[in-house]
């Protein structure tokens, strides 16, 4: 039997998935299948994985019932689809609530963290590689899948290759730093 690249959908369960043990209502939804190792994994998860079915009805319904005025209009472009907001939105729209996490209507919060709206996705060019778990709908790395099944021991770094790693890591803590000190909320 041949092996789908990834893990059990499961969460906690990391087991290969050897079969096309699929969820039928995410096909039915037209979401990208979730696969299980096991008919147990799959009635497990199901209580929480069937949330997923619910907020991608409403997500559906929303842009069902949105229509645009005027196809030919620019401005008409950057829909309000209640999940995202523009770029240049103003720092009370970024910060509203998703239509799917309005109290009044689908959720009640009981704290203070609450969702607020995406910014639109960025696309990125194609001459940039795109590592193996980009385009996994889990974000499963392929690659890492493959060496956990037939790698046993662990690699140790010496000489230069370790002083690699150290100056890419320091690169990195440099990088994350930077980061940290220019991002803001919303």
């Amino acid at each position: 039997m041949s092996t789908i690249s990834g893990g059990c959908s499961s969460p906690g369960c990391d087991k290969v998935v050897e079969q096309r043990l699929a969820c039928p209502k995410c096909i039915k939804l037209g979401l990208k299948p979730s696969y299980y190792c096991s008919q147990k994994c799959f009635v497990d998860s199901y209580p929480v994985h069937k949330s997923l079915h619910s907020i991608a009805k409403q997500i559906q319904s929303k842009k069902a019932s949105t229509t645009l005025l005027d196809m030919d209009d620019d401005a008409n472009t950057n829909e309000d689809d209640g999940i995202t907001c523009s770029l240049d939105a103003t720092p009370g729209q970024k910060l509203s609530l998703p239509f799917w996490a309005r109290e009044d209507q689908y959720y009640s919060f009981t704290g203070s963290l609450k969702p607020c709206l995406q910014s639109p996705k960025k696309v990125i060019p194609p001459h940039i590689a795109r590592p193996d778990y980009a385009n996994h709908s889990q974000g499963v790395s392929e690659s890492e899948v493959r060496d956990r099944g037939t790698n046993k021991n662990i690699r140790v770094y010496k000489g230069e290759e370790l002083e690699n790693l150290r100056y890419s890591c320091q690169m990195g803590r440099e990088v994350l730093d930077v980061a940290g000190r220019a991002i803001r909320e919303g």
